[in-house]
Formats: C-alpha cells, sequence, structure tokens
C-alpha cells in the first residue's frame, strides 16, 4: 500500500515531477554517453596498440631491451617458435629483426625503426596491411626490395606532394565544388608543390579569402599525393659494425590513429634485412604473439614466462603499463562521472520533496491522526523519491542506449580535433560502449540517491504534530 500511495503522490503535481524527471534523465543521458565515449576511446586504443604496434606477447633477448643491440638475438629461437605451435592459446606469432636506421630519400633525411618481418605471418598478428593509404605490403618480389612507410614518415622524407593535374580537376565533383572554383584552380597550372605551406599560398594566390577558408582544406587534401615508387637509402651497420647503405623502394604507405608510430616505424622483408647486415637466416630480435583475447593474452605473457625461463617475456600490460591502467579504471571513472551528475541532481529532488511536504502539511497531520506511524510516513516519502529517480534514470538509459546503439555502429566524428588525438594515439572517430554492468552500476547509485534524498524531507514530515499539522490551511 505504501508504495502504491507513493507512486501516486509522484503524479499528483505532474509539472513539477516532470521537470525533475527530465532533469534526471538528462544528467544519466550525460553521464551514460560520457562513459561510453571514453570506454570506446580506451577500447580503440587497446585494440589499436594491441593489432598494429605491440601485440598481446613479446619475446626478446633480455639484453636486447637495454640496447637493442644488432648481436642481441633470441637464443635458440628455432626452439620456441617450435614450443609456440603446440600451445592452443597461440593463435598466431611473427618473428621480427628490429633495426633503427637513417633513412634518406631524394629530398630530406629522417630517422626509422626498421622492423624486418615475413609479410604472411605479419598479417596474421598486425592490422597494417588494414590501414594501408596507397600502394601494397611486401607483396610481391622485385629487384629492388620493398619497404612500407608511415604517412608521417613519408611527410617527413618530403614524399607528400601537392599538383593540380587537369585529370584532377575533371573528376571534381561539382556538385561539391562551385564552376568559379574550379576555373580558377586552372590557373595554379601543373607545378608540383612538395611542402604544404607552398601550396596553401598558391590556393590563397587564386581563391578569395571566402572560397580558401570553405574549400582550402579539402582542396589540400585532394590534391596530394605519396610519391610511391620513390627509392630510399638506409644508412646501418651490419653485424661486424660495418657501414651499410641498402636500397629500398617505397611500395607501401600506411596511416594509423597514432602519428608518433606512423613517423617512427617502417617494414621490410626479413629475410633481405637479415641478408644486408649479416645477420643468420634464422636470427631474430622479436617474437610477436597474437593470444585468443586481452585477457588471455595477460595469462599467456604469464605461462610463457615459465616456459622461456632464458628469454625476455612481457604481455601487453607489461609493455604498455599505461594501457592497461586506462581499461581496469575506465569504469570506474565513468561510475564517478555519473555519480556527480547525480550528486547535483539530489538538491532538485530534495527541493521538490520538500516542496511536496510543505503542501501536503494538513493531510500528513490526518493520516498520522488516523492511525498512520511515522514509520510509514517516512517509508511513503522515501518511496516518492526513489520513483521520482528511477522513473527518471529508466527514461534516462532508455533514451541513452538507443543513442549509443546508434553511435556504437557509426561512430562520433571528432575530426576537427583530429591532429590532437592522433598525437596521442587516440582515433579521432570513436565507437562509443557501455556495458550492462555500467547500467546495473547507475541503477544502484539512483536507488541510493533517491534515498539519500529523501532523508530531509521525510525528517521534515516526521517532526509535524497531527494535531497542529490539522490546523493547517
Amino acid at each position: 500500500m505504501i508504495l502504491s500511495i507513493g507512486w501516486k503522490n509522484v503524479w499528483r503535481n505532474k509539472t513539477r515531477s516532470m521537470v525533475v524527471i527530465v532533469a534526471v534523465m538528462l544528467g544519466i543521458f550525460g553521464g551514460v554517453m560520457a562513459s561510453g565515449i571514453m570506454k570506446g576511446w580506451i577500447a580503440q586504443r587497446i585494440h589499436a596498440s594491441i593489432y598494429n604496434e605491440i601485440s598481446h606477447v613479446q619475446i626478446h633477448n633480455p639484453e636486447f631491451m637495454l640496447n637493442e643491440d644488432m648481436n642481441l638475438t633470441i637464443e635458440n629461437a628455432e626452439q620456441i617458435l617450435n614450443v609456440l605451435d603446440t600451445i592452443p592459446e597461440v593463435v598466431a606469432y611473427s618473428p621480427r629483426v628490429k633495426l633503427f636506421a637513417m633513412v634518406k630519400s631524394d629530398w630530406s633525411t629522417s630517422g626509422l625503426y626498421v622492423k624486418g618481418v615475413d609479410r604472411d605471418k605479419e598479417i596474421e598478428v598486425s592490422e597494417i596491411y588494414k590501414h594501408l593509404l596507397e600502394g601494397d605490403f611486401l607483396e610481391g618480389k622485385h629487384r629492388i626490395p620493398s619497404i612500407v612507410i608511415g604517412s608521417d614518415a613519408a611527410k617527413a622524407l618530403k614524399l607528400l606532394n601537392y599538383q593540380v593535374t587537369p585529370e584532377k580537376i575533371d573528376s571534381l565533383n561539382v556538385e561539391e565544388y562551385p564552376v568559379e572554383i574550379i576555373s580558377k584552380l586552372g590557373d595554379i597550372g601543373d607545378k608540383r608543390f612538395r611542402k604544404e605551406k607552398d601550396f596553401r599560398e598558391a590556393l590563397t594566390e587564386n581563391l578569395t579569402k571566402h572560397e580558401y577558408k570553405e574549400y582550402g582544406d579539402k582542396l589540400v587534401e585532394y590534391f596530394s599525393f605519396y610519391r610511391l615508387g620513390a627509392k630510399l637509402e638506409l644508412t646501418l651497420q651490419d653485424t661486424s659494425g660495418q657501414i651499410i647503405n641498402p636500397v629500398f623502394k617505397i611500395r607501401g604507405i600506411y596511416k594509423t590513429s597514432n602519428t608518433m608510430f606512423d613517423g617512427l616505424t617502417a617494414f621490410v622483408d626479413r629475410q633481405k634485412l637479415n641478408t644486408y647486415t649479416k645477420l643468420g637466416e634464422n636470427d631474430i630480435h622479436e617474437i610477436a604473439i597474437i593470444s585468443t583475447g586481452n585477457d588471455e593474452g595477460k595469462e599467456l605473457g604469464i605461462t610463457l614466462e615459465e616456459y622461456f625461463a632464458g628469454s625476455s617475456v612481457m604481455g601487453w600490460d607489461k609493455i604498455s603499463p599505461e594501457i592497461a591502467m586506462y581499461t581496469q579504471f575506465t569504469s570506474l571513472m565513468g561510475i564517478i562521472f555519473v555519480g556527480i551528475i547525480l550528486f547535483a541532481l539530489a538538491f532538485g529532488i530534495i527541493n521538490t520533496m520538500l516542496m511536496s511536504v510543505l503542501e501536503r502539511v494538513k493531510e500528513l497531520g490526518m493520516l498520522m491522526a488516523i492511525g498512520m506511524n511515522r514509520k510509514r510516513v517516512f517509508y511513503m516519502i522515501m518511496a516518492e523519491s526513489i520513483f521520482l529517480t528511477i522513473t527518471g534514470a529508466i527514461a534516462g538509459m532508455i533514451f541513452s542506449g538507443i543513442i549509443l546503439e546508434i553511435t556504437g555502429r557509426t561512430g562520433i566524428n571528432f575530426n576537427m580535433y583530429a591532429e590532437g588525438f592522433e598525437a596521442l594515439g587516440y582515433s579521432s572517430v570513436v565507437y562509443p560502449t557501455v556495458s550492462w554492468f555500467d547500467y546495473i552500476s547507475i541503477i544502484i547509485l539512483v536507488i541510493i540517491t533517491g534515498i539519500i534524498s529523501s532523508i530531509w524531507p521525510a525528517r521534515k514530515a516526521l517532526k509535524l504534530n497531527p494535531v497542529e499539522a490539522l490546523r493547517t490551511d
């Protein structure tokens, strides 16, 4: 009966109750979406880190981790690979050679970590081949061996050029670009620009300020191209300490969500690199391993550490502890965020319930006069407060669930902040996600908020004197 009366009392003043319910709904929606975006970003960062950069488990020579000397290869590498073939939790592995080299193009020089990989094994461990902007990932056999570099490395080596060609002008979408702008682009000519700054200056000379502001960035991207097929000369040492300068040809350019990784990492064929550096055919510096899942990857790292006591074995949580920490605290941060919102909303709920009690002084006095004890009055006020918050919370979670279902598929594009996000290793497009555990935690927080918010109004009602309350107009 108390619950029935409490629910009816919520709707005695529909306008006031709806204001509180909508406020709670929007607060829950904001908290759930913020939590979902944070979790989505962290999940994407972990996935990109594991499948592009570090893998679930890495095996090295213990001393290689200290100074990355070329001669510090993994001892008994063949035996280790044979053991990995027998472990069910190992989905795939890729043996690698890892060296630092100075890389020179015809226009610039940069330093890169060059990874020598076996293509077929590498594509089972790494998703770099899925992020290719142009070219292929070490496919085919060529007289001049192939190298695959990141987009930022290509920019540093001045391999990103800009050119307004008649073919590209003819293929411009006339529905997207006015005819006046297309005609002005022809005045730039077919000059090749090696710097984005110079190309932008050419655009500003031919377009008005308004035209450049509206179309400049899209035109820069549209008329840019990478110089695939350009030769790169690597400067590194062989196993005897002699400087060598092998030449590779760029046949692939990739772009991930981590600009630092893109600017520092290149891939070549391992056998070619071993031949140039005089490493043995089976000499490797690193074994990258993919397991059946992230949690399984942690366990696999511990297991392999016991198997291969003479080698350095690290799971992804040890290789990149900051990412492991993020995944542990993401849910907690989301709950704290929702808790802060509910704490602020609690004052509105308290205010609404106090007004409800003060408006019903005579009614509450009548109930106590005919035998309703103070305990039942307290529970009735508490039930009203809880119903008010739970109604708003359920509406908020349904609304946020619908939006999360949509944005979880389409993603939320923060393209205008892409450069900043990618500098930190995060994608500018995030796919929010929230678990059932988060929703259950929110419901518990809402119930606690409703209980706490009811205490003051309920105490106010308990202090009423039935005789004096009946005399109230």
